[in-house]
């Protein structure tokens, strides 16, 4: 009898063969719900997932306290480059990403995966200094014990206030947020990098990195009971995402756009056949990065090495 699990993510294309039941975890009975804002919550309405979608920088600040009860896989469920998320206050003199050194920038959460990347991006290529920034924030959630370090300048958004809002008005000078606050919807907001699709290719070609934003997650009681379930839902998810790849081929010459032909066969050329990576071997370099920003930054007291990461079952993928 197979087993009965459920799990929560996001609507995406690479999930949709799992959502529509075309493709099947070997021994189990998945029940998937799906989560219009995922990554968030390994439980929603009260119920609590088998696996979910989850927030990696957060999954990995727990990694000295283990209070989620949770073990992740290399499923990364959700990437994205974040060049085109920095936004600036076009009055706020900031001409180069160095001119943000002693500016008032704001983040949705410290923890947050995206904020941790931005930082990382900015510290190592741009110059920025995190010391010299007051970071105002919508929160400052925590995991486990953890604390703002010592040296980190944080203020938290005024009770009934907005992030955009502190931009657009000049109470802030940039964000670094999850928001599409550009092009066109306040005159006085910006793109930090206008550039940002010439110089996501170039991040792209030198690093090979496409930034890990969320990473599938397991219950421990489930791991400790049944340990193949990692390796099942693992290949059920690779699964999924070769079934998307053949609609994106099918779709390339009849998707309605513009330029997704040539988007397609420019990506291809790029990155190979696939193109948004899983697996341990070969995304190690990269989750290890998101692993010395999370050390740096300050959301663990030393760097967890990527092995420390995962399931011991899915460290052969």
């Amino acid at each position: 009898m197979a087993l009965k699990l459920s799990m929560t993510c996001g609507p995406y294309d690479r999930a949709r063969a799992l959502i529509d039941g075309t493709v099947k975890p070997e021994g189990i009975d998945l029940e998937i719900q799906v989560n219009q804002s995922p990554g968030r919550q390994t439980k929603i309405d009260g119920k609590e997932f088998d696996a979910a979608e989850f927030y990696t920088a957060t999954y990995i600040a727990d990694l000295p306290y283990k209070t989620l009860g949770y073990t992740a896989i290399p499923i990364f469920v959700k990437r994205m480059f974040r060049h085109s998320y920095l936004y600036i206050n076009k009055r706020a003199g900031i001409r180069s990403p160095a001119d943000l050194n002693g500016k008032r920038i704001g983040v949705q959460n410290w923890l947050t995966t995206t904020a941790v990347w931005a930082r990382g991006l900015l510290e190592d290529e741009y110059g920025l200094d995190p010391r010299s920034v007051t970071w105002v924030a919508d929160r400052v959630s925590a995991v486990g014990n953890w604390k703002p370090p010592a040296w980190l300048k944080i203020e938290i958004v005024p009770r009934g206030q907005k992030q955009f809002d502190l931009l657009a008005s000049g109470a802030i000078d940039a964000a670094i947020t999850t928001g599409t606050w550009a092009p066109n919807v306040h005159p006085d907001v910006d793109f930090l990098f206008p550039n940002y699709a010439a110089l996501e290719r170039d991040y792209f070609k030198r690093t090979g990195f496409v930034p890990i934003m969320h990473t599938l997650i397991i219950k421990n009681s489930v791991l400790e009971k049944d340990p193949w379930v990692a390796m099942s839902m693992f290949n059920a998810w690779q699964e999924s995402k070769t079934k998307c790849y053949e609609w994106l081929q099918w779709q390339r010459v009849h998707q309605t756009s513009l330029w997704y032909r040539a988007l397609w066969e420019e990506e291809q050329a790029a990155a190979g056949a696939d193109l948004y990576l899983w697996g341990f071997r070969s995304t190690r370099p990269e989750v290890n990065q998101l692993l010395e920003y999370c050390h740096r930054q300050g959301l663990t007291a030393r760097k967890f090495e990527p092995e420390e990461m995962f399931h011991p079952s899915t460290l052969e993928t």
